[in-house]
């Protein structure tokens, strides 16, 4: 008798276990994506900047921690926590996602050489899904700063932390006054600015009155020495701490042209003259 209620007994239970396990669809699946990605991230569970694995640390001191970014393509960061306001020099075209916590999500594109400034204090997640690379020097400034502004031409029109355009024409450029160091971006404490070298107009400073760090740019080849002694070769991405009153000099090892960043501390001066 048992026997014989058993299939019955399944042909009665199929359709209500079918209904529990049906899959959802492609609607329902579309929906909860679309959820997910809309919905601003929350900042609980955030990594410190440096535990953070694409955020290189690659020197600090008690002016400055330098992070060499790189996320590859389709890729992304975890998210990690900005405690910092900070400087960062964009190398290479990229776009990114930037998803702050708390915020919705912003597509955001830049071109080589572009630089900013950013309060710190948030946590994001940097989403590289347009398939480009994104390469970035971060250098968070550990003392206070005060009094954030840009620097030379159209300094109230360009993003902050942002180094003038050159609106020339390119056919042109020859007939342009060379201008080795072209002001950026300064607060209370430092003082950043684009510099230049070619063949024949190098950098030089005697002796200067700050310490600085060195940044060198996408097309860099630099030949760094100081004190009159030779100190390092340059390229793309790499940092260079110049400290106060030794003599610095940068030339172009290629004799071509090559660009980096000087950003100067202001407190570093004060600390040496005591």
């Amino acid at each position: 008798m048992k026997i014989q209620l058993l299939p019955t007994l399944a042909v009665l239970f199929a359709p209500i276990m079918a209904a529990q396990t049906t899959n959802p669809t492609p609607a329902d699946i579309k929906k909860h994506i679309e959820i997910d990605v809309q919905s601003p991230i929350k900042p609980e569970g955030a990594v410190p900047v440096r535990a953070e694995p694409h955020h290189l640390l690659v020197f600090q001191n008690d002016y400055v921690h330098v992070f060499n970014v790189t996320v590859p393509p389709l890729d992304a960061t975890l998210l990690h926590q900005h405690d910092l306001p900070y400087i960062y020099l964009t190398l290479g075209r990229s776009e990114v996602v930037n998803a702050v916590a708390g915020k919705p999500e912003v597509r955001l594109t830049f071109e080589d050489g572009e630089t900013h400034y950013t309060l710190g204090g948030f946590a994001h997640i940097a989403r590289t899904d347009a398939g480009l690379p994104f390469h970035n020097i971060t250098v968070e400034l550990v003392h206070a700063q005060e009094s954030p502004h840009d620097l030379g031409d159209q300094a109230t029109g360009r993003p902050l932390g942002s180094c003038p355009q050159s609106n020339a024409d390119p056919k042109q450029s020859n007939q342009i006054p060379f201008e080795q160091i072209v002001p950026c971006f300064e607060t209370s404490e430092v003082r950043m600015e684009l510099v230049e070298v070619e063949g024949g107009k190098d950098f030089k400073q005697v002796s200067p009155d700050t310490a600085a760090l060195l940044i060198a740019m996408s097309d860099a080849n630099l030949d760094v020495s100081l004190g009159g002694q030779h100190t390092a070769f340059l390229h793309v991405g790499d940092v260079l701490w110049l400290p106060t009153v030794t003599a610095r000099k940068v030339v172009d090892f290629l004799g071509t042209k090559s660009q980096f960043l000087v950003i100067s501390f202001k407190d570093s001066g004060m600390a040496a003259a005591k």
